[in-house]
């Protein structure tokens, strides 16, 4: 009798310990997944890739063609290209899932392009060299963040020196650099892959206002437009 008493207790008491134990176990709270918030400032590098046309007014100098069946034509617009790459920084605000914020950024530009054209019938032939020597911007920002993915519109003013060289058999080669002023506008995103670091895609079209450069046939009015696309990360602090 005494036997089966203390068996029972036993068995009573090792039940309840479990049931305490899963008790206990359901009792742990569960800990909430963090939501990234985008607000604060960042630093950080990038890199890409630039497509363009140079437009100029070079054959205002020269007479109308005499005989244009002879295959002459002037340099007025010709492709540019290259890449190009530097620092941005910035920052954000977010209010729900919408973020606001400014960014300036400076790059190193490889752009570049050349034309050649012939006036006169093809009796007089000119060179025409741009070249994007470094640009930068300063932007406003709006985006729509989904948790660590942030899809957002950029537009601004942007600015650029660039480098104009002409050349011919019979003139002396002249190059002369001009600070070009402009605007652009583009479309992005962001992921943040940690709380800290942030992975970008960006492309852009800017357009470079036209000024006037000097060659030895004389004044020549020239500006260019450009779509880039790049690649960055940035630092969140």
């Amino acid at each position: 009798m005494q036997m089966r008493f203390a068996a029972a207790i036993l068995i009573l008491g090792t039940c309840g310990a479990s049931a305490a134990d899963l008790a206990i176990k359901q009792a742990e709270p569960v800990v909430p997944v963090a939501i990234y918030n985008w607000t604060g400032p960042y630093i950080g590098v990038h890199a890409g890739y630039g497509w363009g046309q140079e437009h100029d007014d070079q054959s205002r100098l020269f007479p109308a063609e005499t005989d244009p069946g002879t295959g002459g034509g002037g340099t007025d617009k010709y492709d540019m290209d290259g890449f190009l790459g530097g620092v941005h920084a910035g920052y954000n605000y977010q209010t729900g899932q919408f973020v606001f914020g400014a960014e300036g950024d400076i790059d190193y530009s490889g752009v570049k392009g050349t034309g050649h054209g012939t006036y006169l019938g093809g009796t007089i032939p000119r060179t025409l060299k741009m070249e994007d020597r470094w640009q930068g911007s300063a932007r406003l920002r709006a985006g729509f963040a989904i948790d660590n993915l942030l899809l957002y519109a950029t537009g601004g003013l942007a600015f650029a020196e660039g480098k104009l060289t002409s050349s011919g058999p019979d003139i002396a080669t002249t190059s002369s650099t001009k600070t070009h002023l402009g605007w652009t506008a583009g479309l992005g995103a962001e992921y943040a892959f940690t709380q800290n670091w942030i992975g970008r895609a960006e492309v852009r079209y800017t357009d470079f206002q036209k000024k006037r450069y000097r060659t030895s046939d004389g004044p020549v009015k020239a500006g260019w437009d450009q779509v880039t696309t790049n690649v960055g990360v940035s630092y969140k602090f």
